[in-house]
């Protein structure tokens, strides 16, 4: 009796169940991600206006998760927030891909000697096997997008084995501002056939487990990357 009338009381008083925290930073995860696509694709320019409005009702969310999604966005130096403008898609400039290439290069040469000091044969093995899937990319002419995921997925993998999660954190938050600055390299061909032929190069000396060679080589990578893109920014703001 007393049961059924705990079931009825249940039944009639219960309250509406709030999205799970987990659900939540999920849906901000794939606002975020879409956002992103879309500024380092160039769909949205530096300067440009996002309406989080227009976000919310393409992708059928509330306004909530695209907020969080900005402010993540910002964070990672996508977006700047203003106010009375809103979220704003951040401007390329010679002086912020010096400043981010700069980044790289104290972080990126250290992560990997700490990595190689750790490193198993399994992470050896994974470091290969990212970088076959980014020879075998280029070989099929996939899309930059797609390039580019495998690009960072062997870096990621040269990188991870350092087992320094906090600095893996920065590092992939300038892995996503890079990705903007890399696309407007001018021959995109011959600039990922550069990269697979220094993937190859620092995965010999990774393999060996040569830490001094492996961060000269990765040293070298970030840098020949960053001179040719901080010369041909310098060049169109001459223009």
């Amino acid at each position: 009796m007393d049961g059924g009338r705990r079931g009825a009381e249940g039944q009639q008083g219960q309250r509406p169940v709030a999205a799970s925290p987990l659900r939540r930073q999920t849906v901000t995860a794939m606002v975020a991600d879409h956002i992103a696509g879309k500024i380092i694709g160039g769909e949205y320019p530096g300067g440009h206006q996002i309406r989080q409005e227009a976000i919310a009702a393409e992708l059928g969310v509330s306004r909530i998760p695209v907020r969080e999604a900005l402010l993540q966005l910002e964070a990672d130096g996508l977006v700047v927030i203003r106010t009375h403008r809103g979220a704003v898609v951040s401007e390329l400039s010679a002086e912020d891909a010096v400043d981010l290439f700069e980044a790289r290069l104290q972080l990126e040469p250290f992560l990997v000697g700490k990595a190689i000091e750790r490193v198993s044969d399994a992470g050896i093995a994974e470091v290969e096997t990212s970088m076959r899937a980014y020879e075998r990319a280029i070989a099929r002419g996939d899309d930059p997008k797609e390039l580019s995921r495998l690009n960072w997925a062997f870096h990621t993998a040269l990188l991870e084995p350092a087992g320094r999660p906090r600095s893996m954190a920065v590092v992939q938050t300038l892995f996503n501002s890079a990705d903007r600055y890399l696309r407007l390299q001018i021959e995109p061909a011959k600039a990922q056939a550069k990269a697979l032929r220094e993937h190859r190069e620092l995965f010999e000396a990774f393999r060996r487990r040569d830490a001094a060679e492996t961060a000269r080589l990765l040293t070298r990578h970030i840098a020949d990357a960053a001179g040719e893109i901080v010369a041909q920014l310098r060049h169109e703001a001459a223009g």
